[in-house]
């Protein structure tokens, strides 16, 4: 696959567009959806035979699931604490 130029403009952009279209959309669940079925429906209108179509769909899905991996992983770094502490807290410690 080529090198995508992925950007949160870009995504902002096209949840924008979604929910121009359907104001549900601001539901990042459906807009996934939406999502979802635009992927579905370029593959599958594309000149290809079947086999060659199910090779890049499932394709597609693991790059799909690559990508969400990634993001997963970056926003559970970010949110974990640096380190441990602790300490003892007395009323009037100042």
């Amino acid at each position: 696959m080529d090198q995508l130029k992925l950007s949160r403009e870009l995504i902002e952009k096209i949840e924008k567009v979604l929910v121009e279209e359907d104001e549900r959309a601001k539901n990042p669940l459906l807009a996934g959806q939406y999502l979802a079925a635009i992927i579905g429906f370029i593959v599958g209108n594309h000149d290809l035979p079947s086999g060659e179509k199910n090779e890049i769909m499932n394709e597609l899905n693991a790059f799909a699931k690559y990508v969400y991996d990634d993001i997963t992983k970056q926003r559970q770094q970010t949110m974990q604490p640096v380190g441990e502490s602790f300490g003892i807290w007395k009323p009037g410690d100042q």
